[in-house]
């Protein structure tokens, strides 16, 4: 039998020209050249962006978790020597990535996703089966019976927890009270009726998951599921108006959608600028501000009839402005809208972040 090669059995980098303790760490450790290949082939999947076409914003997050992989060699850890941090970095990232790739390419995230949050991943699992069906699919039809039968066996342990645990009466009773879109959840069949129903379902699960091994392992929807069924998006919004909305799940549009620079700082700078709120309903708005911004990244913000942009204190109008311009300028290279209907797009999703940023209530 042929001897493995340094593809198969090295990292993605070669050994012969490591220098650096750290990759000198990596090369010296089986599992860990087995975590950097895999980071390195999720990472040219994920550099796609969740349209389907274009750059991602993986780049600069790639970047960031390289840094994080030196800093495991920075400085003397006697609790945690540099292959256990080196092994925990690698584990987070090529979960994001592996989130980030599982559309596009389930069949290489699934057994990722399921060995590093075996508690979130049979969520992803459904999620990408429903994103292979196509929107407002009839999914009492005979050709989606499988895909069904998949998706019921993956959720049905959730909801006999939210229906049997005391702990979770909490996410229970919202499902249990017909909302303002009339959805109700009694039955892991009621999942199937809409886009929407499915959405309301996974939106009360993120507090009452068990808790991931590692703190940083991240819990978040792929966003080309939602690119697919925008409605998804509801998944990842407030529901409970409390501090529970803290650990709704969220999604990796941020990283998996081309880069909005320009958006980003107005993002930070409104966040550091936010007057101090008092009382748990702040994290709602938080999170319903977060969910701004993701409808201005994927272009799904709703219509306004203000001509005028709102002003926030600390944000000037060249600000502002810049941050428009970025937006139509993305809508027009990314979805394709003709100039004009794409600089409405951007004052709407504008307006929206700036009506809701600074609120308390």
């Amino acid at each position: 039998m042929a001897a493995p090669t340094q593809a198969e059995s090295g990292p993605s980098f070669a050994c012969s020209t490591a220098n650096t303790p750290i990759e000198k760490t990596i090369c010296a450790d089986p599992n860990l050249s087995a975590l950097d290949r895999e980071m390195a082939q999720l990472f040219g999947i994920a550099k796609q962006s969740a349209f389907g076409a274009g750059p991602s914003n993986q780049l600069a997050v790639q970047r960031t978790a390289l840094q994080g992989m030196r800093d495991c060699a920075a400085a003397p850890r006697p609790s945690l020597p540099a292959a256990a941090c080196l092994a925990q970095r690698y584990a987070v990232r090529n979960q994001e990535l592996a989130i980030a790739a599982l559309i596009s390419a389930p069949n290489t995230a699934l057994p990722i996703l399921r060995r590093g949050d075996p508690a979130f991943a049979p969520i992803l699992e459904a999620v990408q089966l429903w994103s292979e069906a196509p929107l407002h699919a009839n999914w009492a039809a005979p050709e989606r019976a499988r895909s069904r039968n998949r998706i019921a066996t993956l959720l049905q342990p959730y909801l006999t927890a939210l229906q049997t645990e005391e702990h979770q009466s909490f996410g229970n009773a919202i499902l249990q009270t017909t909302g303002q879109d009339g959805i109700t959840i009694r039955a892991i069949g009621d999942v199937f009726r809409s886009d929407q129903h499915f959405a309301a379902f996974l939106n009360v699960l993120g507090p009452y998951l068990d808790e991931p091994k590692l703190a940083d392992m991240p819990r978040m929807l792929p966003c080309a599921a939602i690119v697919r069924h925008p409605k998804l998006l509801n998944a990842t919004g407030p529901v409970f108006g409390s501090t529970m909305d803290n650990f709704v799940i969220g999604n990796d549009c941020g990283d998996s959608l081309p880069p909005l620079p320009a958006l980003e700082a107005l993002r930070t700078k409104l966040f550091r600028s936010w007057p101090e709120c008092d009382g748990t309903i702040r994290y709602a708005i938080y999170r319903g501000f977060n969910r701004d911004i993701d409808q201005a990244r994927l272009g799904f913000a709703p219509h306004v009839t203000s001509k005028t942009l709102p002003t926030r204190k600390g944000v000037s109008r060249a600000e502002t402005s810049a941050v428009a311009r970025d937006l139509a300028t993305y809508y027009v290279t990314h979805l394709h809208r003709a100039p004009a209907a794409a600089t409405a797009m951007a004052h709407d999703a504008l307006t929206q972040i700036l009506e809701d940023a600074h609120s308390c209530n």
